[in-house]
C-alpha cells in the first residue's frame, strides 16, 4: 500500500508548482542577543569557547590601538568593537585573519560614526605600530592587496549586522550617574578616569551585544566604586528600575565583567592597575547575592542550552564563509539561500505581516489516502534447469547442447563396454 497525494481543487502540478514569484528571504536585524542564542550557535557550529574568546580580545585589541594610533573617537571604537563581534558570531571560521576583520570592523565603523578614514590610512597606521622602525606612508604598494581585503570584507560585516548600525554607548549614562552621585565632588575627575577606561573593556566582552547603555554604566560605575572604596554604599544605592533596567540585568554584566577581569585581566586597561584579589573579593560577594536573591547567572536563561556539550573542533562547513581574499568560498548571487533575493528588514512586524499575507496563496492542500493494489508474484518454479545436470556440472567445455566433457547425451548409448565418443572424449 502506498500513500497519494492530490490537491484539493484539483490543479495540476504544472499549476501547483507555479504558485507565483518567491517572496526572498527576510532578514530582520536584532539590536540585543541573549546568552543562550550565543552558546548554541557555539554548538551548532562546534566552536570552543576559550578558542573564541582568545580570537575576541586579539581582535579588540587590534580595534583599540588602531583607534588610539588614529585619534578616533570612542564612538568609534564602541561600533566598530560591536561589528567585530556580530560578524565573529556569524563566520566563527578560520578561513580569514581575525586582524583583517577587525580592521575592515573599524574601516565601516568609521563610515556609521561620521570618521571617515580610508581603509589605506587604517592599514598604514597598523602597520606602523607593528614596526616602529619600519615606518611608511599609506601610498605604499604594500597595502595594495590587503586594501582590497577589508573593502571585500566590508559586505560580509554589513550583512553579518543585517544593515542594523545602532550602537550602545554607555560612557554618555555614565557621566550623568556619576554626576549624580559625587555632584561636583573633586574626586569626580580621577573616578571618571577609572570609570572610563572600565567602559572600554566592557566591549571586550557580549554585555553591550546583551544589554542596554543603561545597564552597561549601572555596573561601570558600581564596579568602579567597589574596587577604588569611593562612594560605595551612595553607588550600591543606585535603583536600576530608575534607569529602566533590572537587577538581574545588571547581575550577569557584572559577572561578565569580572569573568573578563579574572581570567583575562592582562588584556584590560584595569586589570593591571588594580590587585586581582580585589575583583575575586567583589565577585564571591556578588555571587553571594545572587543565591540570596534567587537570580539567575543570565537573563533568560535556557537549562537545556547548558547541557549541550561542546565540541573542541571548529566548524568550516559555513554557506557564506569570507576567505582571505576577502571573497566567499562558495559563488553567490542575487538570491538567498531560501530562494528569492535577499532583503534586510527593520521592521519584525512588517516582516512578520508580510510571510503571512505571501503563505494565504502559497500555501498547498493536500488530501492522503491509501490504495490497495494487488501485485502478481512469479512463480518460482519456471526458473528450473530443463536439463538435468552430468556428473561433473556445466563445468565442461563441449561444444553443443551440454555434449562434450563432463556433458550427458541423453540420446546416445553404448554398443559395448569397448565404445567411446571420440569428439568429447567422455567415456559412460
Amino acid at each position: 500500500m502506498a500513500p497519494n497525494f492530490a490537491a484539493k481543487n484539483g490543479a495540476t502540478d504544472a499549476q501547483a508548482a507555479s504558485a507565483g514569484p518567491h517572496l526572498g528571504t527576510i532578514k530582520v536585524g536584532q539590536q540585543f542577543i541573549l546568552e543562550s542564542d550565543i552558546r548554541r550557535t557555539f554548538a551548532d557550529k562546534r566552536l570552543d569557547a576559550s578558542r573564541e574568546a582568545n580570537y575576541r580580545l586579539q581582535g579588540v585589541q587590534v580595534i583599540e590601538i588602531t583607534r588610539e594610533a588614529l585619534l578616533l573617537p570612542v564612538k568609534t571604537y564602541n561600533a566598530a568593537c560591536t561589528f567585530y563581534h556580530r560578524f565573529r558570531l556569524e563566520h566563527p571560521t578560520p578561513d580569514y585573519n581575525h586582524t583583517e576583520a577587525a580592521l575592515a570592523s573599524l574601516f565601516v565603523a568609521c563610515k556609521v560614526e561620521d570618521t571617515l578614514k580610508k581603509s589605506r590610512e587604517i592599514l598604514c597606521a597598523h602597520h606602523n605600530l607593528k614596526n616602529p622602525d619600519h615606518q611608511t606612508t599609506q601610498d605604499d604598494k604594500i597595502f595594495d592587496a590587503p586594501s582590497k581585503v577589508i573593502i571585500g570584507l566590508e559586505r560580509y560585516i554589513v550583512e553579518a549586522i543585517n544593515f542594523d548600525f545602532r550602537v550602545r554607548y554607555p560612557q554618555k549614562v555614565l557621566a550623568k550617574i556619576i554626576k549624580k552621585v559625587l555632584g561636583r565632588d573633586a574626586i569626580v575627575s580621577s573616578f571618571f578616569v577609572t570609570a572610563f577606561k572600565m567602559s572600554i573593556d566592557i566591549y571586550k566582552t557580549f554585555a553591550p551585544l546583551k544589554h542596554s547603555s543603561a545597564t552597561c554604566a549601572i555596573v561601570i560605575a558600581q564596579l568602579t566604586s567597589s574596587i577604588t572604596g569611593t562612594a560605595v554604599e551612595e553607588f550600591q544605592a543606585l535603583d536600576p528600575l530608575d534607569w529602566r533596567t533590572d537587577e538581574q540585568s545588571v547581575t550577569e554584566v557584572m559577572l561578565d565583567l569580572l569573568d573578563l577581569y579574572t581570567q583575562h585581566g592582562k588584556a584590560t586597561k584595569i586589570g593591571p592597575m588594580f590587585d586581582l584579589q580585589a575583583f575575586i573579593d567583589t565577585q564571591i560577594s556578588v555571587n553571594r547575592q545572587v543565591d540570596r536573591s534567587s537570580l539567575s547567572r543570565y537573563t533568560k536563561q535556557c537549562r537545556d542550552c547548558d547541557t549541550v556539550p561542546s565540541v573542541l573542533t571548529p566548524s568550516t562547513d559555513s554557506p557564506n564563509t569570507p576567505s582571505a581574499s576577502g571573497t566567499s568560498t562558495v559563488k553567490r548571487g542575487p538570491k538567498g539561500q531560501d530562494g528569492g533575493t535577499t532583503r534586510f528588514v527593520f521592521d519584525a512586524e512588517q516582516a512578520a505581516s508580510e510571510q503571512q499575507a505571501y503563505d494565504e496563496y502559497t500555501k498547498d492542500s493536500w488530501e492522503e489516502w491509501e490504495e490497495e493494489v494487488e501485485e502478481p508474484i512469479a512463480d518460482r518454479r519456471e526458473d528450473r534447469r530443463p536439463e538435468p545436470r552430468g556428473p561433473r556440472g556445466p563445468r565442461g567445455h563441449g561444444h553443443g547442447r551440454g555434449q562434450g566433457r563432463g556433458g550427458f547425451d541423453p540420446g546416445w548409448t553404448p554398443r559395448n563396454r569397448h565404445d567411446r565418443r571420440r569428439r568429447g572424449g567422455g567415456f559412460f
